[in-house]
């Protein structure tokens, strides 16, 4: 692959992550909101924190997606 492929293709996945973290941020906020107290329901402590880290990291490399893009 060219860098010029590369590039366009880490920019493409980029903009794919953005919607991923705003979509899995919802559905957490949503189950969050639904579980008394500090547990969320369906998860484990390390599975909720995997799912933290995650959004996390997608926060981190995530680009917003361009009005132009194809």
């Amino acid at each position: 692959m060219t860098e010029d492929k590369q590039q366009k293709f880490t920019s493409k996945v980029r903009r794919g992550l953005h919607w991923v973290h705003e979509v899995a941020a919802a559905e957490l906020a949503r189950k969050r909101a639904e579980s008394p107290g500090t547990r969320v329901a369906g998860f484990t402590a390390a599975e909720l924190a995997d799912v933290e880290s995650a959004l996390t990291w997608i926060a981190q490399n995530k680009e917003a997606p361009a009005a132009d893009s194809t």
